[in-house]
């Protein structure tokens, strides 16, 4: 799991990853987002660019409640 301290720049960054990558994968599969709306969970593999390293992730999409979360799973 990755444990990092909330700032405003962790934050921004984690949110316009989420964004970015759901929105890029959704374009190119239109069946995507009903899927997940019906309770299936979304997971992209990606790597994520940190101060001196890159981190090989799994970004778990999932509607919860009406609301759409991405879970970041170190791998």
């Amino acid at each position: 799991m990755i444990v990092i301290s909330p700032t405003a720049e962790s934050d921004k960054y984690f949110t316009e990853l989420a964004k970015d990558t759901w929105t890029n994968y959704t374009l190119r599969d239109s069946e995507v987002e009903d899927n997940v709306e019906k309770g299936r969970t979304l997971v992209i593999s990606c790597e994520l660019n940190m101060e001196k390293e890159t981190v090989s992730v799994k970004l778990h999409y999932r509607y919860l409640r009406g609301y759409l979360y991405c879970f970041v799973e170190e791998t």
